[in-house]
């Protein structure tokens, strides 16, 4: 891996190395010399890293630095210019299925009644559900009951708080048994109680075993709450290792805001 720059002025050519995940762990995701172009920009250069079973990654960097494209590519949203990107030993066209997703927090069309298990029992089809079966329903309160929101079941989403309309969409992305859960930003415009509660949920996530997860974000106590390891983008991989080991690099600018309480919670890319 070589260091790099946002497509903002550059701060410095630094990589800095920190403790890579062991070798002997099988790889849930693997990212090998990835580069993504639009037209004649590059959003994403020559990256290169690797998520194993049951690790939590948190995926940092400035405004800009390619964060929201990379997860893109990963989904198999955006097509990668050069590099490849495998989930297990499967290519994103057949191993996207075992990903699940949790989205910045959107809002929902006030006109159309949902409830929680409609969204989850939808995602488990792949459709929407005209009738819902009884395992089906089933399956959706358990993954409801896991993230504290099994008296929302039957709830309208358009009723529900950011913080509980996020605790639902884990559930979904937790219903489809994923190998790899990616969350984007899922405190993003959430209050300060359904913060602490996803944080919560998410290091609970980040016990597991089993389990591998990214998460991106710019809130510090997410950060030190969950990460066992760091990825730190500017377009290129600027550093990634053990969280202990880049908290404090001065050299690593979104990550001391962060740390300074400056921006805690920031959106974009």
């Amino acid at each position: 891996m070589s260091g790099g720059s946002s497509d903002a002025p550059p701060s410095v050519g630094l990589y800095v190395e920190g403790t890579e995940p062991s070798s002997r762990v099988p790889r849930v995701l693997d990212v090998k010399n990835v580069t993504v172009k639009f037209r004649n920009k590059t959003a994403v250069e020559d990256v290169t890293f690797h998520v194993p079973v049951g690790e939590f990654l948190c995926l940092c960097g400035p405004n800009g630095a390619g964060k929201s494209t990379l997860l893109k590519a990963i989904l198999g949203l955006v097509p990668v210019t050069s590099g490849e990107i495998m989930i297990g030993d499967l290519p994103i066209a057949e191993g996207r299925k075992k990903i699940g997703y949790v989205p910045q927090l959107k809002r929902f069309d006030r006109d159309f009644p949902a409830t929680p298990v409609d969204v989850i029992v939808a995602s488990l089809r792949g459709k929407w559900p005209l009738f819902i079966k009884k395992e089906e329903r089933e399956i959706a309160m358990r993954m409801l009951e896991r993230t504290g929101a099994a008296k929302l079941a039957n709830s309208e989403m358009k009723n529900l708080s950011g913080g509980e309309t996020q605790r639902v969409f884990l559930a979904r992305a937790l219903a489809t048994k994923p190998e790899l859960l990616i969350l984007d930003e899922p405190t993003a415009g959430v209050d300060v109680n359904g913060r602490a509660a996803i944080i919560e949920l998410m290091a609970e996530i980040s016990a597991s075993e089993t389990i591998a997860a990214i998460l991106v974000t710019h809130n510090l106590h997410a950060i030190a709450r969950c990460a066992e390891r760091v990825l730190y983008l500017e377009r290129k991989v600027r550093a990634w290792g053990l969280w202990s080991e880049l908290s404090n690099n001065r050299d690593l600018s979104a990550i001391n805001v962060a740390t300074d309480h400056r921006s805690l919670e920031l959106d974009g890319d």
